[in-house]
């Protein structure tokens, strides 16, 4: 009898995980905060090819490297931002009290929100790479825009406000969270239909225009967000949203700086050996300047990259367990 017993613990916990989670998605998909954000990251990429000038031969690289820079910060705001919202304010408001007083665990809560923002993160890393993809792809005739590319782009942010309004207008269901689903959605009917065109109108085999070797770069700056996803919720069990997006940002800028700053003295001088132990090297996940030239990002270099983000994850999840574990949550007054 021990063993179904245990099972249905461990069944009753997933539930609990999953749904923990799910309501943790779906509130951070109705932050209005969140969407604008996004919506204005979207449509700034979709207008790089417009805007950029003197690009001395390099339209191209300049639009591909300013679109996933623009990812990477972007995502390190809204994964500060969501952390907090997630966890500080409901600490505040008494929500986390009223959630631990039923038999719920504290494990079980704080990786639940970890995997909500993480699954809203993705999404938002998603629809960032399908706009930087349709934006290098724009750029790429030099003195041209492909409009075949540039737009769908352009039209995603409205057409998904637009459809997001009429649902609300006609069934009152939430704007916010529709408008960041359709958002994605009309990305990927962008990608879908740029897909079959090339720059001069004509039909081709679907993905023959597209510039795939943007996936990778995409995908390493997803695990980079997700890693500073995690940081940002551990200091979210003490800290408000000025804070946490401050240390990010320092975690941010050391993390790019630590092969020049340690790494290179990390031979000759302890302090520095540990420093560069200590310090997530996040310039792994940036290499948009192998793109350049024509180059590729080997999948199988992602692979690694994703042992290393999941190394540093499972480091950051148990320290902000224990951190979580530790504190006093009081319920609101």
């Amino acid at each position: 009898m021990r063993q179904p017993l245990e099972c249905r613990r461990m069944r009753w916990r997933l539930k609990q995980f999953v749904a923990l989670a799910w309501l943790t998605a779906l509130e951070a998909m109705r932050q209005p905060v969140f969407l604008l954000l996004m919506a204005g990251a979207v449509f700034f990429v979709g207008l790089l090819p417009v805007i950029t000038a003197h690009t001395l031969g390099e339209a191209e690289r300049m639009a591909r490297d300013s679109a996933l820079a623009l990812h990477f910060v972007a995502g390190l705001v809204l994964g500060s931002y969501l952390a907090c919202t997630a966890l500080q304010h409901e600490i505040r408001r008494g929500t986390v009290a009223a959630i631990l007083s039923k038999p719920v665990s504290r494990i079980t809560l704080f990786l639940a929100k970890f995997a909500g923002i993480a699954l809203v993160m993705l999404l938002f890393s998603a629809a960032l790479t399908i706009a930087t993809m349709l934006c290098a792809r724009a750029a790429t005739p030099e003195n041209f825009v492909d409009w075949w590319a540039e737009t769908p782009l352009l039209a995603a942010v409205p057409a998904a406000f637009l459809v997001a309004g009429l649902i609300n207008y006609f069934t009152r269901r939430p704007f916010v969270s529709n408008a960041f689903v359709l958002l994605v959605a009309a990305l990927g009917v962008a990608l879908l239909v740029s897909g079959f065109f090339s720059d001069d109108g004509q039909l081709v085999r679907w993905g023959q225009p597209l510039p795939w070797k943007i996936v990778p770069a995409g995908a390493l700056i997803a695990l980079a967000i997700l890693v500073l996803s995690a940081f940002a919720l551990v200091l979210a069990t003490k800290l408000d949203v000025v804070p946490t997006l401050s240390l990010c940002s320092v975690a941010f800028l050391l993390g790019l700086m630590s092969e020049n700053l340690f790494g290179k003295q990390a031979a000759t001088s302890k302090l520095s050996a540990v420093l560069y132990g200590l310090v997530p090297n996040l310039q792994q996940f940036w290499l948009a300047d192998a793109l350049a030239g024509g180059g590729t990002i080997p999948w199988s270099y992602v692979a690694a990259a994703a042992l290393y983000a999941f190394s540093l994850l499972v480091f950051l999840l148990a320290l902000g367990m224990l951190v979580f574990g530790r504190i006093e949550v009081r319920s609101a007054a």
